[in-house]
């Protein structure tokens, strides 16, 4: 069995129930919840420095491998996550670009559960990454409840709206790892003949990486 450790925001609660499905047999996830703050962005960083050092220590013995599962404004905070966990540590937004770099892919379509402000901002941290986004658009959803409970009709009706900026893309990125994804990824795929990644996705991307174990990932596979 291999063991993968799991720090999962409070309201998150497609995270776990999506890794499961999207992983093979043979890979567990054990999690612990952590406060979300406003925005997710933490106010006070020593404050966050402080439960987050509390939260890995509860994980820090089960596994090598430890999943960041925040998504946005995780990037601001980097350096002080690096800092705490001292493991094989995986940052869905990072794995995420992982993938798309390790496979020569540039031009992006991205796909939020987020309000327009958060989607821009998502867009725009890919972009001064190098990555040419040809189109964004969000579901206008700001609590993780509400992005948990997303509707495949409704990341079906973002998609279809955007068909032309899609077009120009060489991928499908879908944000946020409170978006359940993983029975849509090869309807996304069949769809539109493009490569589809999720946050939930690209970790399963990047473990499979750390393990040098290769296995079924829908969506890219």
């Amino acid at each position: 069995m291999i063991r993968i450790g799991l720090i999962v925001p409070a309201n998150n609660v497609a995270m776990e129930y999506d890794l499961y499905k999207l992983a093979p047999e043979g890979i567990s996830f054990h999690s612990t919840r952590m406060k979300p703050s406003k925005g997710c962005e933490p106010k006070y960083p020593g404050q966050f420095k402080k439960e987050l050092k509390e939260t890995y220590n509860l994980l820090k013995n089960i596994s090598g491998i430890i999943v960041y599962g925040r998504t946005y404004g995780t990037h601001k905070n980097i350096d002080i996550i690096k800092n705490v966990i001292n493991k094989k540590l995986i940052i869905p937004e990072i794995a995420v670009m992982d993938y798309l770099n390790d496979n020569n892919i540039n031009k992006m379509f991205i796909g939020t559960p987020y309000i327009k402000e958060r989607s821009i901002e998502e867009s725009k941290y890919f972009m001064d990454n190098n990555f040419d986004v040809t189109g964004y658009d969000g579901l206008n959803k700001v609590y993780g409840l509400d992005i948990s409970n997303t509707e495949e009709n409704e990341i079906m009706d973002l998609l279809n709206r955007n068909n032309d900026k899609i077009k120009d893309s060489n991928a499908i990125y879908l944000a946020c790892t409170a978006l359940p994804t993983y029975n849509i990824l090869n309807k996304i795929r069949s769809k539109y003949n493009k490569n589809v990644i999720s946050e939930n996705s690209a970790i399963l991307y990047e473990i499979s990486k750390i393990l040098n174990y290769k296995f079924f990932i829908p969506g890219i596979n």
